[in-house]
């Protein structure tokens, strides 16, 4: 193996045999396939480039002592690369112009495309012109060039241009173009983020074009009659869907919100035939009884109906029975979404409920059986929980309201004089303790009938004619709620028929017989 190596050398330094082989550096074997090396071996000498003291780096200006007349057309300044920079002496296998193109250099953007290309191809380093590409179709020959400009396929490519930075070409184009063919920065979206995504490169023809569903498969869809293209309303240029109003012109959205809000046009969770989700989607609150939303409500009207109007609908009984009452406007009792009544009769008749606490009538049906819907219905006869006392009542008394207030039941009846008035003026109105010590309105409690006069009057201490046993019968001169006794001739004569012409011009017999002392 020295004496191989040492033949090698001898061969590279031109002869001389005084180069021992531990001169040759280790890394030669490295760098020997170099494009440089590959060149220059076995055609120049070593001690040519190298010197004779060894293999010391050779000098800046070292190319241009063989290479006088070459002057590059690409990279030519003064505080430019030297040769060396391009023509690759050293160890690194990447191709010479990407050792610095593979990054901006100069204002000239980082190769991108073709740079796994020969760069000779296009570029002339020591001619003039430098640049002589080659036409695109010689290696893109099966491209389609029907969407090129006046510059061909570089109206939408740049040489070395960087990843999709042809579909960047195609916005800085069409945001110029008019009408349809004008597309700007809306078309580029999070879920069309190039035009390619759609738009295979070149097949640009609109039969071409990808479908939507290549990459939204399976989307439902809200009335597919109506909605079936998916471009009736997705611009495929526009991220934002075209509004519902430039169909749905006479439709109000609901409470002024979106129309999607009630109809997802892509939800999955809607039945075939169903065209909304359910009110209660929003409105969870109690709903009234098992009616539809719709029955009182307009979805598109952006206000339910008139509640009186709604009501009548369905409740068209009750609506007629409290015409022209206080109980006609239905959401006095009732709410929309709660049809129990509210607080009950006491919301507007907390008097009544004040008098009547604590009592048999506290509970307003108990007597108005015809309830809040009826209240024109008579309410219950008394007689149907007061049968003894209606039983019982005397003939006048028979209107348990004369005497008794039924909102008021613990409150005294009236008095007996708001009939009665003139019976508290007479003898008996003055002298007992009220009507009652003699009558009684009705059962079960009180005097049943008038006692005897007796009762209160015993005849033995009554005073004058009073003793006389056939004077008894206090009626046959008394009556009971007369101011004064009857004692004119013609009561006496009543009795006493044997006295006619018994002092035919007085006019009392009281004044010779006296009942009193």
């Amino acid at each position: 193996m020295r004496y191989v190596v040492l033949v090698f050398l001898i061969a590279c330094v031109g002869g001389r045999e005084d180069r021992p082989a531990e001169q040759v550096p280790a890394e030669y074997h490295a760098v020997a396939k170099s494009p440089g090396h590959v060149g220059h071996v076995g055609k120049v000498a070593c001690a040519e480039c190298h010197g004779e003291r060894g293999f010391d780096k050779p000098p800046a200006d070292l190319c241009e002592r063989c290479h006088a007349e070459v002057r590059p057309a690409i990279h030519h300044a003064p505080e430019g690369p030297s040769c060396r920079s391009c023509h690759a002496f050293g160890a690194d296998d990447k191709p010479m112009c990407m050792q610095c193109h593979d990054a901006p250099q100069s204002g000239h953007a980082a190769v991108g495309a073709h740079a796994d290309q020969p760069c000779g191809d296009c570029h002339k380093a020591h001619a003039s012109p430098s640049l002589a590409p080659k036409p695109c179709s010689a290696c893109h020959a099966d491209e389609s060039t029907k969407h090129a400009g006046t510059r061909g396929c570089l109206d939408c490519h740049s040489m070395h241009e960087s990843a999709r930075g042809a579909d960047q070409g195609c916005m800085r184009c069409h945001a110029k173009q008019p009408a349809k063919l004008h597309i700007d920065e809306r078309a580029l979206t999070a879920g069309h983020s190039k035009c390619t995504g759609c738009h295979q490169p070149h097949r640009f023809a609109i039969t071409e074009v990808a479908t939507c569903t290549t990459c939204h498969q399976n989307q439902p869809e809200l009335a597919p009659a109506k909605h079936g293209n998916c471009t009736t309303c997705h611009d495929p240029h526009d991220d934002a869907p075209r509004a519902c109003t430039s169909c749905h012109q006479k439709e109000v959205a609901h409470a002024n919100g979106d129309c999607k809000g009630c109809h997802p046009p892509h939800a999955r969770a809607l039945a075939a035939d169903q065209k909304a989700v359910a009110c209660t989607t929003c409105h969870a609150n109690e709903h009234h009884a098992t009616a539809p939303c719709l029955a009182c409500h307009q979805a598109h009207g952006g206000k339910p109906q008139l509640a009186s109007i709604a009501c009548a609908n369905c409740h068209r009984g009750q609506a007629e029975t409290t015409q022209q009452t206080g109980h006609a406007a239905c959401a006095t009792c009732h709410t929309a979404h709660g049809p129990v009544p509210l607080a009950g009769c006491t919301t507007c008749h907390a008097d009544h409920a004040r008098t009547t606490a604590s009592t048999s009538h506290a509970d307003c049906t108990s007597c108005h059986r015809g309830g809040i819907h009826d209240p024109k219905a008579p309410p219950l006869a008394c007689a149907t929980c007061h049968g003894a006392q209606a039983s019982s009542a005397p003939a006048g008394h028979t209107k348990c309201e004369g005497c008794h207030d039924a909102h008021a039941p613990k409150q005294p009846a009236r008095a007996c004089s708001s009939c009665h008035a003139d019976k508290p003026a007479t003898e008996h109105g003055k002298a007992i303790a009220g009507c009652t010590a003699c009558h009684r309105p009705h059962g079960p409690n009180g005097t049943a009938s008038p006692p005897a006069c007796t009762t209160c009057h015993a005849q033995t201490s009554l005073p004058g004619l009073h003793r006389v046993t056939k004077h008894s019968p206090c009626a046959s001169c008394h009556s009971a709620h007369e101011a004064k006794p009857r004692s004119d001739r013609a009561t006496c004569l009543a009795c006493h028929q044997d006295r006619i012409g018994h002092e035919p011009k007085a006019t009392s017999c009281a004044g010779c017989h006296p009942f009193k002392r």
